[in-house]
């Protein structure tokens, strides 16, 4: 492991234009040193020919050949073929670099000069209404915020974004930075449970964020707000609002009182999830699979 005890930062090289087809000069290079190695990368922009105005975090590289350490595996698939040799993703790089090695710079800072210097415009999380008062207060102050929501199943997954110092008091600035999320499964009593943390791939600045807000979140996450924001988020079916062993003795007192359906196991499956006595995102041949059973202890009773 080195020791970077200069850098990263970004320098000026005065460079613009395009280098390669769908691919342009920022102006800047990436300039670090360490006691094993040193680092002097100018940083490109992959122009998307589809949406060319929009310039996410992504879509900045740096030539793969100078990087003196290994990246992380995950990063790895980040390389790319150009006309000016293999890239690798700015994200990658910086990602492999903070897990790998000791750096003295804060990541955040770091951030904070990209967003000075690159032009960002466009994140895949955008920030929402009331975002940072679903969060804990103190994680809040550190720029952390909720900016979604995605419900699945018995499942609902709270997803994280980190707002850059320079936009978290712009009400229209929707740019912030992924920061990982929780999956709750909701209790019957409708409350959200424990849940459990789901990182991003160790390839993106996103991990290292969604890293720093675990380690900070041993207390929990949500703030009231955030946790009835999650609950009301929820799709609330039959199904989530039992236990398993209600769930269970509910599914054979359905398949004893349609006896009708014993003979057509596809009817009678489709007519439990219709029942919405398993969640809208299990297949029917999947609770076809378990109705030979349920026929078994309806009749046994």
């Amino acid at each position: 492991m080195a020791t970077v005890s200069i850098g990263p930062h970004l320098i000026k090289n005065g460079m613009r234009g395009l280098a390669a087809p769908e691919l342009e000069h920022t102006g800047y290079t990436l300039e670090l040193s360490s006691d094993e190695f040193v680092l002097n990368a100018s940083i490109y922009r992959q122009i998307r020919s589809w949406q060319p105005t929009k310039i996410l975090i992504d879509d900045f590289f740096v030539q793969f050949d100078p990087v003196p350490f290994r990246l992380t595996p995950a990063s790895e698939i980040r390389e790319k073929d150009s006309a000016i040799g293999a890239l690798v993703s700015l994200d990658a790089v910086l990602c492999s670099l903070y897990i790998k090695h000791e750096v003295k710079r804060p990541i955040i800072s770091l951030l904070q000069e990209l967003r000075n210097d690159l032009p960002l415009n466009h994140c895949s999380y955008p920030r929402i209404e009331n975002g940072s008062q679903m969060i804990r207060e103190d994680l809040g102050n550190l720029g952390f915020e909720v900016v979604g929501f995605f419900p699945y199943g018995r499942t609902i997954t709270v997803q994280f974004g980190w707002v850059f110092p320079q936009d978290r008091l712009e009400a229209n600035s929707k740019l912030c930075l992924y920061a990982g999320s929780i999956e709750f499964k909701p209790r019957p009593d409708r409350t959200l449970g424990k849940g459990a943390w789901r990182p991003p791939l160790e390839v993106t600045v996103s991990y290292l964020l969604a890293d720093w807000l675990e380690s900070k979140a041993k207390k929990g996450v949500l703030s009231e707000m955030g946790v009835q924001a999650a609950v009301d988020n929820f799709k609330w079916t039959k199904v989530s609002l039992l236990t398993n062993t209600e769930a269970a003795k509910a599914r054979i007192d359905f398949v004893r009182d349609h006896p009708e359906l014993h003979n057509n196991h596809q009817s009678l499956a489709k007519a439990l999830k219709d029942a919405e006595l398993y969640s809208d995102t299990m297949e029917i041949y999947a609770i076809k699979k378990q109705v030979l059973k349920l026929i078994e202890k309806a009749k046994a009773q």
